[in-house]
């Protein structure tokens, strides 16, 4: 399965960016919208990479739009409030070369649409008609878990400072808990929707947690210089634990194989939809860091 393979339909596509543009909360006053500010944030991109996993597999199973739609939009909602969130902590101001939303709507208005979007992802899983809806309540736990431990990565990582010892270990530990679970959740919510174990669903989300290693691995090589000394790197963490003689970038593009290896093989051992959504995540990857592709 091929990258372009998760692409859906124009209509669906279209469909998906209606569904995400309409939350957010509408003015009480005359104060700008939350709704107004997330329209102007979706407008700056992105690949809805996690959205489009839940329908291309969502369709693989046979699962219906009024069930594939709901989980898409859940996982891309909680993923763009983790966006949001995120460049409030690292003080980043530019999301796609845009201005982030704390830029642009202020701190105070960013961490309230967040929230707005954390609670509207479970909201759309309560839009999942019956028979489906007799999951719901094992959804819920899913996605519910998928925020806790997302946050306990994000609060990991905004503790970090220079002086804090962290092995490779242990920087992998918080990429896991802060990437995995929305890269994991799209898949696994659609096939526990078609009667996935409970054993699948926790081997998907440990596929996905090292690819989200992998991601992470792939952006910090890219941003080494600019995040040197002043964020948690996973190229400066492997320069710290390198032998002498041995090169950083060598040891991390290994790093991102073997992730990559790791998740494959799990996925080997999964219902076909999880090997084809997975290769497509891969491929995601790299088309996003074409540079690491010749040694993937």
């Amino acid at each position: 399965m091929t990258y372009d393979a998760m692409r859906p339909s124009q209509d669906e596509l279209t469909t998906l960016e209606s569904r995400l543009a309409a939350y957010g909360a509408a003015a009480v006053g005359s104060e700008t919208s939350l709704n107004a500010v997330f329209q102007t944030h979706l407008s700056s991109g992105g690949s809805r990479t996690r959205a489009l996993l839940a329908l291309s597999a969502g369709k693989r199973l046979g699962l219906p739009d009024t069930v594939r739609f709901p989980i898409a939009t859940a996982v891309e909602l909680l993923h763009q409030a983790s966006l949001i969130h995120d460049d409030i902590q690292d003080q980043d101001t530019l999301r796609r070369g845009q201005h982030a939303v704390w830029q642009f709507a202020g701190t105070s208005a960013a961490i309230c649409l967040g929230d707005d979007l954390i609670a509207a992802a479970f909201e759309e899983l309560a839009l999942i008609p019956a028979p489906y809806n007799a999951h719901l309540a094992r959804l819920v736990v899913m996605l519910s878990r998928g925020v806790s431990v997302m946050a306990a990565g994000q609060t990991l990582d905004c503790q970090w400072t220079q002086e804090t010892p962290t092995s490779i270990e242990a920087y992998e530990q918080i990429v896991r808990h802060k990437s995995g679970p929305l890269l994991g959740l799209p898949v696994a919510m659609t096939l526990a929707v078609s009667g996935g174990t409970d054993h699948e669903v926790t081997q998907i989300l440990a596929a996905a947690s090292s690819i989200g290693v992998a991601y992470q691995l792939a952006d910090d090589l890219l941003d080494r210089d600019e995040d040197h000394e002043e964020r948690l790197n996973g190229y400066w963490v492997i320069a710290r634990h390198a032998e002498p003689g041995q090169d950083p970038e060598t040891l991390l593009r290994q790093r991102f194989d073997w992730h990559l290896e790791q998740a494959r093989q799990i996925a080997s051992k999964l219902p076909e939809v999880c090997v084809l959504a997975f290769e497509a995540l891969i491929a995601a990857l790299h088309a996003k860091y074409p540079s690491l592709q010749q040694v993937a």
